[in-house]
């Protein structure tokens, strides 16, 4: 990926609002994704976009506002958070606010840092996460396979529920889930979470899962056995 990652970060005076940082994790890694899809300019390796309430900058006056910053590879912007208002609003308002902001942040960090890919790709990226919902579940990996004369689609998800996120298996015929297996779980904010299952492959009599030689249950078989479908 051209943009390695992107995150938000919530701070209130010197309470760094944790809670906020792990809720909105799966939305910045909603909007890197979404960003990589289209982004084809130079390497960014972070952007971190800072959701900071008056309070904080009370305490340090010296801390720079609604300014884009871009050095080694890093993007970062100190926007002006208002914390109350936030509170006040309905969860689906609250990431319909965070969507907004961070687009109308990336355009004008883009036309600040001069980026013509990266306004493109944030004007991408903002239209299609609002197509879908900002739904931030997705697939990780997918592969079609011949099985039970048919041709499946067979993928690992991961899914974002509280501060925990699921990897699951799914087979799906015509769009319909016909076979899930939840594989593994893990605490909200685990990169390496994201990317370590990597292949399906299919050898007649098992269903291989493919990833990261680290992780010490992959490969993992499903035998065809266990798959009961109508």
């Amino acid at each position: 990926m051209n943009i390695e990652r992107t995150l938000f970060w919530f701070s209130d005076g010197n309470n760094n609002l944790l809670s906020l940082n792990k809720e909105y994790f799966g939305l910045g890694y909603l909007l890197n994704r979404l960003l990589n899809e289209n982004y084809e300019g130079k390497k960014i390796k972070f952007i971190n976009i800072y959701f900071r309430t008056e309070e904080t900058y009370k305490l340090y006056p010296q801390a720079s506002k609604n300014i884009a910053h871009f050095h080694g590879g890093v993007l970062t912007y100190d926007d002006v958070f208002d914390l109350y208002s936030f509170n006040k609003m309905t969860k689906k308002d609250q990431n319909s606010f965070i969507w907004e902001r961070a687009f109308e942040i990336l355009r004008e960090a883009s036309i600040s840092i001069k980026n013509e890919d990266l306004l493109r790709s944030s004007e991408y990226a903002y239209k299609k996460g609002i197509k879908i919902d900002l739904n931030i579940d997705y697939r990780m990996v997918e592969n079609d396979i011949d099985l039970f004369n048919d041709t499946l689609k067979a993928s690992v998800w991961v899914n974002f529920k509280d501060e925990s996120m699921y990897s699951k298996f799914t087979l799906e015929k015509e769009n319909k889930i016909i076979f899930e297996k939840l594989l593994d779980a893990s605490n909200t904010g685990n990169e390496f979470f994201l990317e370590m299952y990597k292949n399906i492959e299919f050898d007649s009599h098992n269903i291989i899962i493919k990833g990261h030689k680290d992780v010490e249950y992959l490969p993992l078989k499903i035998p065809i056995s266990e798959i009961m479908v109508d």
